[in-house]
């Protein structure tokens, strides 16, 4: 592990995070946040400046409109026209061919090409549009990352993946047409575009990756396929216009934090199949919750403010000490196992204690104490109050 500082993109608070880690939770304000925008943030307002990759040595010349084409390849695009046509004889845009450049605004692709590269266009802030042609079958990770006046995307059918932190901070993207015979959705593919308007995602889809969505906050409504078994951890975390979310038939895991602090949630149904649930922090719409009978572990709940009713299988045992705190409207729980857990459930606690303490029964059986020892008849516990 190597600690770094680093400064929350949210609320800019400065806090200590691991290098190594693609993303990190503020310890602040609680929204998660891409690591090396963060340490970027810290080291800029600071005037420090990390250590620059190392770059290929190898000597390839520019032609006169600042394409380094080498084998297919290009290698480097060095013009400062703002709008872009790629040469006919290129057939891959290579990795970090435009990265970081200021001045294109559009670019078009021919049909020869059939790859981008990795972080090929990352942080062309300027970039408004680009045309990717049918021949296309590859996009790279981190591709598109921190393009923020990139408004619209269409990706041709012809791509099956959208890798890891494709789209991840295009905070302008309005649209993303993602085609119907993609797979995968990876680690971190639309994080971070909170002007994102929908999140159309095909039937073909049977991976979506952590964080895939998180901070998209103007999408209301997801419909995950039916091919997808794991939500993955913070998938949708601060969707915070998510009012709908269908979740198949097959689904086994919901991850930690998958739903974190999406506020308009009210109501969730969860499949049959569902054996693991976390992930619902910070809901503060949501009202009720079923859980389905082959659940064995349930997870963080917490800072769900209106949450009035849970209903936990027998198959339940025990849950964390905090998985319900800040729940203050929780008081319809039904649970077999309830009993034994009753101080899990701060609300539901208090009041049915103090209502047991007024009859002077025993406040987690509700039993009668005996006279001499005060240990209650039923369930053995010794009066504490």
């Amino acid at each position: 592990m190597s600690q770094v500082n680093a400064k929350c993109t949210n609320c800019g608070k400065l806090l200590t995070v691991d290098s190594e880690k693609d993303a990190w939770i503020c310890s602040h304000c609680g929204t998660p946040f891409i690591v090396e925008k963060a340490i970027k943030k810290f080291n800029d307002e600071n005037n420090e400046t990390p250590a620059a990759p190392e770059k290929s040595t190898e000597a390839i010349s520019a032609d006169s409109t600042g394409f380094k084409v080498q084998d297919g390849v290009l290698i480097k695009y060095e013009g400062k026209s703002e709008n872009v046509v790629i040469p006919e004889s290129v057939t891959k845009i290579g990795d970090n061919a435009f990265e970081g450049n200021g001045s294109i605004k559009t670019v078009k692709l021919h049909n020869n090409i059939t790859v981008i590269g990795g972080y090929a266009f990352r942080n062309c802030k300027n970039l408004v549009s680009i045309e990717l042609p049918d021949s296309l079958v590859k996009i790279g990770d981190w591709c598109f990352r921190g393009c923020e006046s990139l408004e619209a995307v269409e990706i041709p059918d012809t791509v099956h993946i959208i890798d890891e932190c494709t789209f991840a901070e295009c905070i302008s993207l309005k649209k993303a047409v993602i085609p119907y015979k993609v797979t995968e959705i990876r680690a971190f593919a639309f994080s971070g575009c909170r002007n994102l308007e929908s999140a159309d995602i095909p039937a073909t889809v049977t991976m979506i990756g952590k964080y895939a969505f998180a901070g998209c906050e103007k999408i209301t409504e997801v419909n995950i396929p039916e091919g997808v078994t794991h939500i993955e951890e913070h998938q949708f975390a601060g969707c915070k216009s998510l009012a709908s979310v269908t979740i198949p038939k097959g689904v086994k895991v919901i991850g930690e934090y998958a739903f974190n602090n999406c506020v308009s949630l009210r109501s969730v149904e969860l499949p049959a199949t569902v054996m693991s649930v976390d992930g619902f922090s910070g809901c503060t719409g949501l009202k009720a919750i079923v859980l389905p009978n082959q659940v064995t572990s349930v997870g963080d709940f917490s800072g769900c403010t209106a949450l009035e009713s849970i209903r936990i299988p027998a198959s339940v045992k025990t849950v964390e000490a905090s998985s319900f705190a800040g729940c203050p409207k929780l008081l319809n729980i039904t649970w077999q196992n309830l009993a034994d857990n009753m101080n899990r459930f701060p609300a539901y606690f208090e009041k049915i204690s103090n209502e047991r303490k007024a009859l002077n029964k025993c406040v987690y059986c509700g039993g009668d104490f005996k006279m001499l020892t005060k240990v209650c008849k039923d369930c053995g516990k010794k009066k504490d109050y």
